[in-house]
């Protein structure tokens, strides 16, 4: 477990690694407490990973910043996120604690028991998809004495979960793993003969099993791509022919339209400081989050 604290106390971050038996499908915890005292706003990046967070008596507000969704904004007591396909917008008073789980999505269909299409870039409340097997976690993590008694609790909840649930088809694992393996270059038609599926038969399993559909999950693993590149101190032409772009202006259009910010508004505030731990990234030298500055 990395744990590390403010030495005002106005913060502190925990990580660890799942139990080896829910590897890899469960990537990591990460257990969080602010106290800033002033509002804290972060925009989240699409992203091919699914993520539970669990609070511990507050509330998160989050919205979409593209186009005219901008408006419409929900609170949340704890939230589920399916595959998102377009960036959001997620707010706070200062003061949050809880723990974040990254999920990958063909293990979320076994822990949730859910399809994960009716998931998909959306925001949910785990005691409405859980039911009864959400009660009471949130006080029982709070009520932990450590961060590595809460993360126990989390192994041993999830492994159960995870002994309960569906199974995913082999072959849906297998057309995910070559999808992220291409950075998500590899046209659908290819993906699905490789599989062994008609087109179309891959699209229906694909997208119930992990939420969004090949085409549209390999845009979000071409633009996560396209971004790590540019934080590793590429040029915007070199990112995106790299990333399966036809030139930077398709790469900057791209982005435009998945997280409401050009690229340059993006690397420009991801240079600024704000208050709180200075990385926000739920993935090593993979860009995911971004702090907004305070007004």
């Amino acid at each position: 477990m990395r744990y590390t604290c403010c030495p005002d106390g106005t913060w502190e971050r925990a990580a660890a690694r799942p139990a080896p038996a829910l590897r890899p499908g469960v990537l990591g915890y990460r257990g969080f407490r602010f106290d800033l005292r002033r509002p804290r706003r972060r925009l989240e990046l699409p992203d091919f990973m699914t993520t539970l967070v669990i609070l511990f008596g507050q509330k998160l507000k989050v919205y979409d910043p593209v186009g005219a969704r901008q408006a419409a904004k929900s609170t949340y007591t704890s939230v589920f996120a399916g595959m998102q396909s377009r960036a959001r917008l997620g707010e706070h008073d200062g003061r949050l604690s809880g723990v974040e789980i990254v999920i990958a999505p063909w293990a979320a269909y076994t822990l949730f028991r859910t399809p994960m299409n009716a998931l998909a870039n959306r925001l949910v409340e785990p005691a409405d998809l859980l039911g009864p097997r959400f009660q009471c976690l949130d006080e029982r993590l709070e009520a932990c004495p450590d961060w590595a008694t809460r993360f126990a609790l989390l192994d041993s909840t999830l492994t159960q979960w995870h002994l309960d649930g569906p199974r995913g088809s082999a072959r849906v694992l297998w057309a995910w793993q070559r999808l992220n393996n291409t950075a998500g270059r590899i046209p659908v038609h290819a993906l699905a003969r490789e599989c062994g599926w008609s087109e179309r038969h891959l699209e229906r399993r694909f997208e119930q099993q992990l939420g969004l559909l090949p085409k549209t999950a390999g845009r979000v693993l071409r633009l996560r791509g396209a971004v790590g590149l540019l934080a590793q101190g590429h040029n915007g032409a070199s990112a995106a022919s790299l990333s399966g772009y036809s030139d930077q202006g398709h790469l900057s259009r791209e982005f435009k339209n998945m997280t409401g910010w050009t690229l340059s508004r993006f690397a420009r505030t991801r240079a600024l400081e704000h208050s709180g731990p200075a990385e926000v990234d739920r993935g090593e030298r993979r860009p995911t989050s971004l702090v907004l500055p305070e007004d």
